[in-house]
């Protein structure tokens, strides 16, 4: 057999081994989505039995996954925060996890708290041009995204939301009170910048997740007659074993209240108001 029949047999073996490689990965996403689509539709009726109007749409904007991240205190972020609301600062350690920063600079006046899980508080006498625009300049390089902006011509509240990757951080937000231009507060939960590359996948997709919130319903007795809405998010929780740490959730709106459901462990809890 010569040289080149040879290597057309086994280039054809080769495209006969990636069909039926190709074939075999349709055929598992086919079965996957067949099974999703029974998972989804059985979640449907039991949701219905239990009197809960439900559309299965608002599975549709969902990820697949959410990453499971752990953040580290980040010292160094923390101050450079504190600087970029008051100014040049001094800070001290007064231990149990808590910085305190004061004004070093003569020019703006103020201090700044900030705790172990990111719990912050910063009282402030410090002139600005534009309320929005320094929000923004300080918070977007820090991971914060949206900006809610209320203003009644002598006091603004801004509220900067504090995202990883594509999900929100539900409580995480900073919010910035204004007196006229003059920056006077901020309070709030400072999350440093994540180090996605530590992530993982999380344990429950968005179909077991709602499972567990009808469980949790009907072992409470909590009222709804309907979900209005689905989102994916993180929590930021404080323990004094791990003083900082994201919880995924998936937060169900329902017609009566707000719920989160922890897709790692699958706890149930009520949005505060």
């Amino acid at each position: 057999m010569n040289t080149a029949r040879l290597k057309n047999i086994v280039i054809l073996i080769l495209l006969l081994a990636n069909a039926f490689l190709l074939v075999l990965l349709f055929s598992r996403r086919a079965e996957e989505n067949a099974a999703h689509e029974r998972s989804v539709a059985q979640l449907t009726a039991l949701l219905s039995a239990d009197g809960i109007a439900f559309d299965s749409a608002l599975l549709d904007g969902l990820p697949d996954t959410v990453l499971n991240v752990q953040p580290a205190r980040d010292l160094a972020a923390e101050q450079a925060l504190a600087e970029g609301i008051i100014g040049s600062v001094t800070s001290i350690d007064s231990g149990g996890g808590i910085y305190r920063y004061y004004s070093s600079d003569g020019l703006n006046s103020g201090s700044c708290l900030i705790r172990s899980g990111g719990a912050l508080e910063a009282a402030v006498s410090r002139a600005v041009d534009d309320p929005a625009e320094f929000c923004a300049d300080l918070c977007v390089p820090l991971g914060y995204r949206t900006f809610d902006v209320l203003s009644d011509g002598a006091r603004t509240v801004v509220t900067a939301s504090r995202f990883v990757g594509e999900l929100e951080v539900c409580n995480a937000s900073l919010i910035f009170t204004f007196s006229g231009s003059t920056l006077t507060t901020v309070t709030g939960t400072f999350l440093p910048p994540i180090d996605m590359s530590d992530s993982g996948e999380t344990a429950l997709d968005a179909v077991t997740a709602l499972v567990r919130f009808l469980d949790y319903r009907t072992a409470s007795g909590a009222v709804c007659t309907g979900i209005t809405w689905l989102s994916a998010g993180y929590l930021v929780q404080s323990t004094t074993s791990a003083p900082l740490q994201l919880v995924p959730v998936l937060r169900v709106d329902t017609d009566v209240y707000s719920y989160y459901v922890n897709i790692v462990s699958g706890e149930v809890s009520r949005v505060s108001a």
